[in-house]
């Protein structure tokens, strides 16, 4: 072989290792979860309804993913969307007009926690999804408890934040919560 196709070679398969080095990994994937700023206009309007409550936020967490398979190798890319669910986000309008202003303001941004949770919750739920390590014969029950466990838990912290906050009445433990939503969002 002569020394300068010798040489070209020898560039052309250093040149190849280099890009499959520096190529991102299968399972490199960003999956981008956006706050939800909610508005009372967002809400289905109720008159005179029998809920416990003024208002009430229901979102959608929805996953999707695309599994390739080479060989043994078992590729999935994850897509996870939060969504605020209209049918079954409510607002009682004789009630919310009880309010003043600064009531309603609050009610709002308390109902913007939930919206907040999901959203966090969301952005979790993809973290789990992406850093799990599937098998062929495991794929599909894997994602699903993963994704069942972590509504649960989104279920939970719910519970939790209108506990605490007494579905946003006390002011203090609700401005606490505002910080950790602020943290997790990374909002300005």
């Amino acid at each position: 072989m002569k020394p300068l196709l010798k040489s070209a070679i020898t560039l052309a398969f250093f040149s190849i290792f280099l890009i499959v080095l520096s190529t991102p990994p299968a399972f490199s994937q960003k999956n981008q979860i956006d706050r939800i700023n909610l508005n009372w206009n967002m809400y289905k309007k109720l008159n005179n309804s029998n809920l416990p409550f003024i208002a009430y936020t229901a979102h959608r967490t929805l996953h999707q993913y695309r599994a390739t398979q080479k060989g043994s190798q078992l590729s999935l890319v994850f897509n996870v969307a939060v969504s605020l669910d209209g049918q079954q986000s409510t607002v009682d309008l004789r009630r919310l007009a009880t309010l003043a202003e600064e009531g309603k303001k609050n009610l709002l941004n308390h109902e913007q926690g939930h919206s907040d949770l999901a959203v966090i919750y969301g952005r979790i739920l993809y973290k789990a999804l992406t850093k799990k390590v599937y098998t062929v014969k495991n794929y599909q029950k894997e994602v699903k408890k993963i994704y069942e466990d972590t509504l649960k838990e989104l279920a939970e912290i719910n519970a939790r934040y209108d506990m605490e906050t007494m579905h946003g009445e006390e002011q203090e433990p609700q401005d606490k919560w505002d910080l950790y939503f602020k943290k997790e969002l990374k909002l300005k």
